[in-house]
C-alpha cells in the first residue's frame, strides 16, 4: 500500500491487512479503529451540543471536539506512517504515538459521558470500546516488539 491509506477505498485496507506481508498489520488496523472510535465521540458531541435541552458548558463542548479532531489527525498519520515507513519507526515510534492518541481520545470520553444521555450514550460507549481495544492492541504489539529485538 502507497500513499496515504485514507485515500483508498477502505476494502483495500482490508485487501492490505489480510496479505501475507509485513504492513499494514495490527498497528495500522487499531489506528483506524480508534480514529473511528473518535468519529463517533465527535458525532456524540456534536448532536449534544446541539440539542435544545443542552445545558453544558459550549466552550467546553467545543474544547473536547477540537481535541478529538487533533488526536483523530495523529491516528491518521500513524496509520499512514505505519504502513509506509521504515521497520524501525514501525517498531516502537508510531505505535507508542498511536496509543497515547488513542488513550487521550479516552479521556475525552471520560470527559463527555455525565452530559450524554438517551439513545445516543451507546455511540459514547461504542467510541470507548473502539479506543480501549485500538489502545490495548498497540500496547500488545509495543510489546512484542520490545521482546523481538
Amino acid at each position: 500500500m502507497s500513499g496515504s491509506i485514507w485515500k483508498q477505498p477502505l476494502e483495500s485496507l482490508y485487501d492490505g491487512l489480510a496479505a501475507p506481508k509485513s504492513a499494514p498489520a495490527a498497528v495500522t488496523a487499531s489506528a483506524v479503529s480508534a480514529r473511528f472510535g473518535l468519529a463517533l465521540l465527535i458525532k456524540v458531541l456534536e448532536v449534544t451540543i446541539r440539542r435544545k435541552a443542552f445545558s453544558g458548558d459550549p466552550a467546553q463542548f467545543n474544547a473536547m471536539i477540537e481535541t478529538a479532531r487533533a488526536e483523530s489527525a495523529k491516528l491518521a498519520q500513524a496509520a499512514d506512517d505505519d504502513t509506509n515507513a521504515g521497520p524501525e519507526r514501525r517498531q516502537s515510534e508510531i505505535p507508542t504515538l498511536a496509543a497515547r492518541a488513542a488513550e487521550a481520545g479516552l479521556a475525552q470520553c471520560a470527559k463527555a459521558r455525565p452530559f450524554i444521555t438517551g439513545p445516543i450514550a451507546a455511540d459514547l460507549e461504542a467510541a470507548v470500546l473502539l479506543l480501549d481495544a485500538a489502545r490495548r492492541a498497540i500496547i500488545v504489539c509495543v510489546e512484542s516488539n520490545a521482546r523481538g529485538k
